[in-house]
């Protein structure tokens, strides 16, 4: 099973994503963090996703992988949750400067397939950067592309696909359980 959970930035998309999580039979739990924490602000979020996750009542594995996602293996009593690709779009895009966007949303594609391929669940967290209107930088452009490419991957792979608009889900693939 996998759902795909998006939002706008502090919609409440990572929140919603790990109470669904928390309601598998799996016995395994894992946040793979693609954020890399470069201020104060950062470091909060981190922190208070980290307190949230411990207060759960489940035990969870944090593995903070902001590029090489497909590095990891997981198996088949594996939840993962992936919070989140917007981040890890932007790490990769950066660690593999210049590739042309049609080759890193491929190269991304495949990294993904590699990581969920084993996994029992998978919970995948991005925001909604789509809405806004067209950009005048480039980089700005391919990054869209790049991003909304994997969106449509994601959510043609997926069970569910959820959208968290002030907290509240709602389905746009799928139907809430």
């Amino acid at each position: 099973m996998m759902i795909f959970v998006c939002g706008g930035v502090r919609s409440g998309k990572t929140s919603y994503a790990e109470s669904c999580m928390l309601q598998s039979n799996l016995p395994h739990l894992h946040y793979v963090a693609t954020g890399v924490v470069t201020d104060s602000e950062m470091q909060d979020r981190v922190t208070r996703h980290k307190k949230d996750r411990k207060q759960s009542g489940r035990s969870w594995q944090t593995w903070e992988q902001s590029t090489a996602i497909d590095q990891l293996s997981f198996t088949a009593e594996d939840a993962i949750l992936i919070d989140c690709l917007t981040t890890w779009v932007t790490n990769e895009m950066m660690a593999q400067e210049g590739v042309h966007p049609d080759g890193m949303v491929t190269f991304l594609m495949n990294q993904l397939a590699r990581l969920i391929t084993g996994a029992g669940e998978v919970y995948i967290v991005s925001n909604d950067l789509g809405r806004d209107l067209p950009s005048p930088y480039k980089m700005v452009r391919d990054y869209l592309y790049i991003l909304n490419s994997i969106h449509r991957y994601v959510v043609g792979k997926s069970d569910k696909a959820i959208e968290v608009v002030f907290g509240w889900p709602f389905f746009h693939k799928g139907v809430e359980a």
